[in-house]
């Protein structure tokens, strides 16, 4: 226990802005209680409110805090600083706080994190709860000014400064690169990575296992790196990895793989718009494009710049080919051949992507041996063995044509149109 005088020499507060009596249980990496005699001698009854006495909300949530700067300035390397307020949330006051009342507030510590502390608090009288919250709090030398809400800054050699709000929370095992930043109320849990340059919003939450590359954006709502949707995961140590300058936009969601040591990947420059989701196990190439709503199932491969309509859902297991172009609302069961432009539900191959082919620098020439592939296979009456030996026989061979004829042998390999084992990304 700490007695008043005793708690003056932790905290700077005096009367009449202290607020707690007495500390009746301390430990210092864990939890405190204290306690506040509420008496009609209190200087705020006189104007709150006369007539009909009531300890203000705000006064009640000091208390609170006043002992959470007990706990956390009692912990080993905190002894003498302040405890600034950083921030407050999920404040909820249940019942009023009346002369004669004794107000006692129970505190445990959720996060510490360098300077930056994090409690939960709830606030008591006669076993009843008043008032319940979480409170952050920046810890600084008392002879340090605040003039703005503190913010852990890393300094580099490059004069890049890593940005982390307050109120995040942040892993002891999380790396954070160079030029980096966290924004409010985002948590980065364990064995997480965050590249330099990388920008995290407000309200991210990337779990476990996480490698994110460099100059990144996630955007608010997203959830990276939660455990598969698979009835066959039990826990093992899986990942997500992400590469280098990838955009996800708000409530994005990424899965870690099912299966011991295996991997959800993410290549670079790809955009991920809105409400998008990428299941276990998947691998996506670089600079692919997803309209809002486009949910992947596990075990899909998406290879380079293939780009997506809105509201798309992706089987399992199912492989698309590079520049391929995925009309909005469209429902994919099987493969979908590279350079197309498919749509429907199933989807149909429409045509050939001749201006993502030309943005790519695909040759007048090629461009022209690939028509004419595509007409032999979708626009013929040859099966597809038949319009596969055709196109050996008339077509001039090419990197692109043999990668595409490659593509269709093993999309036949497989069942239903996906694949019985997926080739190497």
């Amino acid at each position: 226990m700490l007695d008043i005088e005793q708690i003056r020499d932790v905290l700077p507060h005096r009367y009449p802005f202290l607020l707690v009596d007495r500390i009746l249980e301390l430990s210092p990496e864990k939890s405190a209680r204290g306690y506040k005699n509420v008496t009609i001698n209190e200087e705020f009854f006189e104007g709150h409110f006369p007539g009909h006495a009531v300890m203000p909300g705000v006064l009640v949530c000091e208390a609170m805090a006043q002992v959470s700067g007990v706990l956390l300035l009692s912990r080993t390397g905190c002894e003498g600083k302040l405890a600034y307020f950083g921030g407050m949330d999920k404040v909820r006051f249940r019942k009023p706080v009346l002369p004669g009342d004794t107000l006692v507030t129970d505190v445990e510590l959720i996060a510490m994190k360098a300077n930056i502390g994090k409690v939960r608090a709830v606030a008591r009288v006669d076993g009843e709860v008043a008032c319940e919250g979480e409170f952050m709090f920046a810890l600084v030398g008392r002879d340090r000014k605040m003039d703005k809400a503190p913010v852990a800054v890393v300094t580099t050699k490059e004069s890049k400064k890593t940005d982390i709000h307050p109120t995040a929370i942040i892993d002891p095992t999380a790396r954070i690169g160079q030029g980096a930043s966290v924004g409010a109320h985002s948590i980065i849990g364990k064995n997480v990575c965050i590249g330099d340059g990388a920008h995290i919003d407000a309200h991210v939450l990337i779990e476990s296992n996480v490698t994110l590359g460099k100059d990144c954006v996630v955007l608010a709502g997203s959830v990276i790196g939660g455990a598969p949707q698979d009835k066959k995961y039990h826990g093992e140590d899986s990942y997500v990895k992400i590469g280098d300058g990838n955009i996800i936009r708000e409530y994005v969601t990424i899965h870690r793989a099912s299966g011991d040591e295996q991997a959800t990947v993410l290549g670079d420059g790809n955009m991920l718009m809105a409400y998008c989701h990428v299941g276990h196990n998947c691998k996506l190439g670089n600079n692919i494009t997803m309209a809002n709503y486009v949910g992947i199932s596990g075990h899909v491969i998406i290879e380079d710049k293939v780009v997506f309509g809105g509201f798309v859902g992706v089987h399992q297991k199912v492989r698309i080919g590079k520049l391929a172009m995925i009309g909005g609302m469209s429902k994919v069961v099987q493969d979908v051949p590279p350079f197309a432009i498919v749509d429907g539900r199933p989807i149909r191959v429409c045509d050939l992507n001749v201006i993502g082919l030309r943005r790519n620098n695909i040759s007048a020439k090629v461009r022209s041996e690939i028509r004419h592939a595509y007409k032999l296979l979708y626009r013929s009456n040859l099966n597809v063995t038949q319009a596969i030996e055709a196109i050996e026989r008339e077509i001039e061979p090419s990197e692109d044509l043999t990668y595409l004829l490659d593509f269709i042998k093993s999309v036949r390999e497989g069942s239903g149109g996906r694949q019985l084992e997926t080739p190497e990304f």
